[in-house]
């Protein structure tokens, strides 16, 4: 079988939740596939991570970005009615190296990576068309707007929603199916196309192989009994505001009762905001961009993931999980996977209940011990890669 694989951007270094869905999805349509990405490139240094592709059998061809100046931006928000976040993957270099490949070349199927990427569909003549909504778009601008103080802010996520909205509910009508990550969003999915709308829940998953805490190079890890941990890249909003709102709303309640807790933010990019909320307290830890975040995950016994925004399911959760670490995270973290609050996962959505639950596990070590290692044997039985792989399968060579 032959796919083209059309992206926003190239899918490594995995360092984005992003990255790491369309990178582990790759991986297994190689097993029954021959594949050819093409992609947008957004850094001149993107050629050395390129080999990373080739190695796992992956063809790559990308496509020079360029830059929207601000004032074309401003233009955009206002006076058109498409999302100024897919006007940025609007370019006409892209158009035709799509239309190279497929006159180059015989698709069974052409596999387009998120909704910003979905009006290069209707250049496209293969009877299989389908499209992985990595989040359900609309939804996640919709709670932007919720949580956001800013009168002028809120009113722009508000309008970019329902933008959004019809820009979704519109194109992926010219798709044979989608993809979405969880039941919930195969709703929401069919609530603004058809009922009928052909969706396909190709979860997220995690490499338990790799994501593994009895891993012999982990054994000289000094564990930390009162720290906590985050990871995400800071550059993503819905992960600046639940650590803004972290370190404002739950630490503080926290240090009241245990002051030697210490708060870990391990991700790229951190904005000037989340660097002067760090400055306030030194038990508030910016890491930036590790390396390898399972030295820090092993490092905390609790990870939590206090997300008031969100659209999708957390890769975030998956690897703590796989990591055997007790997750206390809100509903809208944990969002799409089918966990069990209080077995494998400890959900709380307050202030309040965070810290008071953060606080019971602090002083359970048995507890900690026990969800962590109900919730690796939830991943490896429900969310590892290959099995996730076996769905893709079974989907393309059957007819979408």
């Amino acid at each position: 079988m032959k796919i083209l694989f059309i992206a926003p951007r190239l899918p490594v270094p995995v360092d984005t939740g992003a990255k790491i869905r369309t990178f582990n999805i790759l991986k297994q349509l190689v097993k029954f596939a021959e594949v050819d990405l093409v992609c947008f490139s957004f850094n001149q240094n993107d050629n050395r991570y390129v080999k990373s592709l080739t190695d796992i059998n992956v063809s790559c061809h990308m496509v020079p970005s360029k830059d929207i100046s601000f004032i074309k931006k401003v233009w955009i928000t206002a006076f058109y009615n498409i999302p100024f976040s897919v006007w940025k993957y609007y370019s006409y270099s892209m158009q035709e190296k799509i239309k190279e490949l497929v006159a180059k070349n015989r698709y069974d199927a052409v596999h387009i990576d998120h909704i910003h990427m979905a009006h290069y569909g209707k250049h496209l003549n293969v009877d299989t068309l389908c499209i992985d909504e990595h989040n359900v778009e609309y939804k996640i601008l919709e709670r932007c707007a919720r949580v956001e103080d800013n009168i002028i802010k809120r009113q722009i996520f508000s309008s970019q929603a329902k933008k959004m909205m019809k820009f979704e509910s519109q194109r992926l009508l010219e798709f044979s199916a989608a993809f979405t990550v969880s039941s919930d969003d195969a709703e929401l999915i069919r609530k603004i196309t058809l009922p009928s709308y052909k969706v396909y829940v190709v979860p997220n998953g995690v490499d338990t192989t790799f994501f593994n805490p009895t891993d012999i190079g982990f054994k000289n890890i000094e564990k930390e009994p009162y720290s906590l941990i985050f990871t995400g890249s800071m550059d993503w909003l819905p992960n600046e505001d639940a650590v803004i709102y972290f370190c404002k709303e739950i630490l503080p309640i926290l240090w009241r009762e245990e002051p030697k807790i210490k708060f870990y933010v391990v991700g790229k990019n951190p904005s000037e905001s989340l660097r002067v909320q760090a400055g306030k307290d030194d038990r508030i830890i910016f890491t930036g961009r590790v390396d390898d975040i399972r030295d820090y995950v092993l490092r905390s016994p609790i990870f939590v993931v206090p997300l008031r925004i969100g659209g999708g399911t957390r890769l975030k959760i998956l690897e703590a999980m796989a990591m055997e670490r007790a997750v206390v995270s809100t509903t809208i973290g944990a969002e799409g996977i089918s966990y069990t609050d209080g077995e494998n996962i400890i959900i709380a959505d307050s202030p309040e209940q965070f810290s008071k639950k953060i606080l019971n596990l602090i002083e359970s070590p048995d507890k900690i011990t026990r969800i962590g290692k109900a919730a690796r044997s939830f991943v490896c039985n429900n969310y590892d890669w290959t099995i996730i792989g076996k769905r893709l399968k079974q989907i393309y060579i059957g007819p979408c």
